[in-house]
């Protein structure tokens, strides 16, 4: 489990399978991942089971689930191996009603943290459609190129 000021971070259980289809359902927050809308609890399933669980196995890295110190839902952030080119990529993707609160950039520092200094990876990269400024305004902020 990572923590910040306002955040709790820790890998995905079987239950955040409904909080991880709450967000993906919103065209709005997903507008620019490439992503397809999810359209029921096991898409959400599926996507633990497949994507997140095995990156945590092999890699002790993946997406995290993000909840406020209260316990709130707030979206997921983390690292994903990319074994065939070698890269580490951090994502993020929050509730729209936490949008502009300087959520994804916290979390994304923290796992940032976890990465160079508990993995001791040595490049995370990030990526973005130019469309989504805020995604892109996150990386800056976080001191990415």
């Amino acid at each position: 489990m990572l923590s910040t000021q306002r955040l709790e971070l820790r890998p995905m259980k079987n239950e955040d399978a409904y909080h991880l289809f709450m967000l993906n359902s919103d065209p709005e927050v997903i507008r620019y991942t490439g992503d397809e809308t999810s359209k029921n609890l096991a898409d959400a399933q599926r996507i633990l089971t497949d994507i997140v669980y095995p990156q945590f196995q092999k890699y002790k890295m993946g997406r995290f689930s993000v909840f406020l110190i209260d316990g709130t839902y707030v979206g997921w952030c983390g690292l994903k191996n990319y074994p065939d080119i070698h890269e580490v990529d951090l994502g993020y993707r929050f509730m729209k009603k936490f949008w502009g609160q300087g959520y994804a950039t916290e979390a994304a520092h923290a796992c940032l943290k976890y990465g160079f200094e508990t993995l001791n990876l040595t490049r995370i990269v990030a990526r973005s459609v130019p469309q989504n400024v805020a995604s892109i305004k996150v990386m800056q902020k976080l001191g990415m190129t």
